[in-house]
């Protein structure tokens, strides 16, 4: 029995010693160098795996003036808006605009035919610009579009309307 005992506690000994200094590659996928392309986004802190903004920045563009039309205005005609931002400073919310060829002038207005589209710059708090278009040729109505960003939550539509702007077609008369 003593004899067995023996054994089985050398064979232990044997094993134990042996783990101990054989090398573990076999167990372990060692790997010192690897490369690899990660891809970024250029505010990754404040937008989502796709890019886009997780929170909107509190930008708030207010429609404060606009081309007028009062009585007969021939086409065609430069037209513009004028936008303040009443929130805080853009950083990454993107305001977009479109300048409708619409059919009827019956509130609320339905979209129409896009002649112009593009983005506001960033504006800081109480900034305002210009946005002014050439593209209005032809006698109609025109409204533009302003679309709310990504995350904007004190509207339930995405967008809002500038007033219409109704422009005729006048031909000179020759005497």
């Amino acid at each position: 029995m003593k004899q067995s005992l023996f054994v089985l506690f050398c064979a232990i000994c044997l094993i134990f010693t042996s783990l101990l200094i054989t090398p573990t590659n076999a167990s372990f996928n060692d790997v010192e160098h690897s490369s690899f392309v990660m891809k970024t986004c250029e505010n990754f802190e404040l937008t989502d795996q796709h890019c886009q903004p997780k929170k909107w920045d509190r930008s708030h563009l207010k429609l404060i003036d606009q081309t007028m039309i009062k009585g007969t205005v021939c086409a065609p005609q430069k037209l513009s808006m004028t936008l303040q931002n009443t929130g805080q400073h853009m950083r990454h919310s993107e305001w977009m605009w479109e300048l409708h060829k619409v059919k009827s002038k019956k509130t609320p207005l339905q979209d129409g035919h896009i002649l112009e589209k593009g983005f506001i710059q960033k504006l800081s708090r109480e900034e305002t610009t210009i946005v002014t278009t050439d593209k209005a040729k032809t006698n109609g109505i025109y409204a533009f579009k302003i679309y709310y960003p990504k995350g904007f939550g004190a509207s339930e539509k995405p967008f809002f309307w500038s007033n219409h702007m109704q422009l005729s077609c006048c031909q000179e008369k020759l005497t």
